[in-house]
């Protein structure tokens, strides 16, 4: 799981505005995510998860002493909402005698023939695209337009959540 989400993460952020001071000191985001119980799924639900929190991340406003050469927060400042490259969610589906179910309890993750994983925007651009077991080229394809179709209802409602 960490190295998807590194590789779907890596570029929502502009880093550029993490900068407090160039060459000396940035903001550094981390996710941190405890499953507490997995019926399946576990990666779209993080997913989801991680671009509600980013979406909703403001980075504090700073205040820097040349004399003393310290950043710190300024507690009576106006927080500066992090801006995001795209808004990334993804769908899973399993594979059952060619025929796809999305959303995959643990139970159907057990007894699938594969799975097919899309990482799509809000704009429907397909950001990554993962699969497993011996699926056909034309079921993949099949699978990410029910994913960009999905995945444009998951971000509606996922704008509405966040307030924007």
């Amino acid at each position: 799981v960490s190295t998807q989400s590194t590789g779907v993460l890596s570029k929502v952020v502009d880093r550029t505005q993490l900068c407090v001071r160039p060459g000396k000191t940035a903001w550094c985001l981390y996710v941190d995510a405890v499953c507490l119980n997995d019926d399946g799924n576990v990666w779209d639900a993080l997913l989801l998860a991680t671009s509600a929190a980013l979406k909703s991340a403001i980075l504090p406003a700073t205040l820097y002493s040349a004399e003393t050469d310290v950043v710190a927060v300024d507690r009576d400042g106006k927080g500066t909402m992090l801006k995001l490259n795209y808004l990334p969610v993804s769908v899973t589906l399993s594979v059952f005698d060619g025929t796809t179910i999305p959303d995959p309890t643990e139970a159907e993750e057990r007894i699938e023939e594969g799975s097919v994983t899309c990482c799509v925007d809000q704009k429907g651009t397909v950001r990554a695209v993962w699969s497993s077991g011996h699926l056909p080229d034309e079921l993949i394809s099949g699978t990410l337009k029910y994913a960009v179709t999905r995945a444009d209802i998951l971000c509606s409602i996922l704008q509405k959540v966040t307030g924007d």
